[in-house]
């Protein structure tokens, strides 16, 4: 091999190591974006769980009217004896909800290999919170029985009684609730035993 041969050889020899070694470092580039990409985005899924968490146990401690319809179910008589009234119930604005609401396309972020049942949880609690908290509404909203000078009694217009089952379900079932508000509050998790009645 002439000298000509042998520096060309050379040459085409220090390229493609060159060449390997860009392409090496590309490799790794990309790779090292690629994870830390993944890093930040499990960091900032974990801190959304956190708040997510965090606001919705707030929410429920702020659920005093639970508490305030358990305690007034345990004090008068049973439904259908006993036709509940907007006086038998807490304002509805008593158990707010909007956290839940609002949140609610994210309520996955509460689930997860960590997450033990706190998905489950939560969506079980919230789902008997928005059902009594409807009847509560339509208890709330009806309009006050009128003693006709007669000794009658009559109704307005368009009032429509609560069903005696949704009366006795919210009656029966209100305590439980309020039991496992307490249990989620006291443990601060959603993941905690619900009573197969509730």
């Amino acid at each position: 091999m002439t000298g000509l041969g042998k520096h060309f050889a050379v040459t085409l020899l220090q390229q493609e190591a060159q060449s390997s070694s860009t392409l090496l470092s590309l490799f790794v580039g990309v790779g090292v974006s690629f994870l830390s990409a993944i890093l930040v985005y499990t960091a900032r899924q974990v801190w959304e769980k956190k708040k997510l968490h965090r606001a919705l146990i707030t929410e429920v401690g702020e659920m005093d009217g639970i508490k305030i319809c358990a305690e007034h179910m345990d004090r008068i008589r049973a439904p259908p004896n006993r036709q509940l009234s907007a006086d038998d119930v807490p304002a509805e604005d008593s158990i707010p909800t909007t956290v839940y609401s609002t949140t609610a396309a994210r309520i996955g972020l509460l689930g997860g290999i960590l997450g033990g049942n706190e998905l489950e949880g939560a969506v079980k609690f919230y789902s008997k919170v928005l059902r009594y908290k409807s009847i509560i509404r339509e208890i709330g909203s009806q309009e006050h029985v009128a003693t006709v000078s007669n000794g009658g009694s009559r109704t307005g217009a368009n009032s429509m009684p609560v069903s005696d089952s949704d009366q006795e379900d919210l009656y029966n079932k209100i305590g439980m609730l309020n039991d496992v508000r307490d249990k989620i509050i006291r443990t601060e998790s959603f993941d905690v035993d619900y009573p197969e009645e509730l």
